[in-house]
């Protein structure tokens, strides 16, 4: 048990930055909804297979949609003595050594043509970025004053709502 609450001390949890990037996911799961009523309305024109098909990308893009937006309050970012994680619901689970960070810098980022989960307030799994590449992506904007943590093998973008103190965290343990 002393055990446990030690270890349970030593992780600290930081916040994202606040936002409304949840009602993204929940305007793009309404969305799919809508689409979907003028096939239903023709169904007896369309054929089973395509009906089939249309309905059930829908209905996955509506699930997926509210799943997202369900978790959003869980998003956050963990520190211990080895390992930063970035955590949104049970779908997003990056692990970063701290050994192998070897960059922290703030900046915005260039949007690219190509889709990924990003919206005005959410930016989730890996992005792809004109002027830094991929990015995995756990944060509440996708653009604008975005932490970049730099390893050699990967960049991970995050929107800490300390982000001073997360920082200052992970070079102090960067340093011991």
């Amino acid at each position: 048990m002393e055990r446990a609450n030690q270890i349970e001390k030593t992780i600290r949890i930081f916040k994202p930055r606040s936002s409304y990037g949840w009602t993204w996911l929940i305007a793009i799961a309404l969305l799919s909804l809508i689409t979907l009523a003028p096939t239903i309305q023709s169904a007896e024109k369309i054929q089973p297979p395509v009906l089939l098909l249309t309905a059930g990308l829908a209905g996955a893009v509506f699930i997926g949609g509210f799943a997202l937006a369900f978790w959003f309050p869980t998003m956050r970012y963990e520190l211990d003595e080895q390992t930063l994680t970035l955590r949104y619901g049970p779908v997003l689970n990056y692990r970063i050594p701290l050994s192998q960070i070897r960059n922290i810098r703030r900046r915005d980022l260039s949007l690219t043509i190509w889709s990924s989960i990003r919206f005005p307030g959410i930016a989730l799994f890996t992005v792809p970025y004109s002027d830094v590449g991929n990015v995995k992506m756990c944060a509440t904007a996708a653009m604008k004053g975005i932490l970049l943590v730099e390893t050699d093998k990967a960049k991970f973008g995050i929107t800490p709502a300390d982000e001073e103190g997360l920082v200052t965290a992970i070079q102090a343990r960067i340093v011991e």
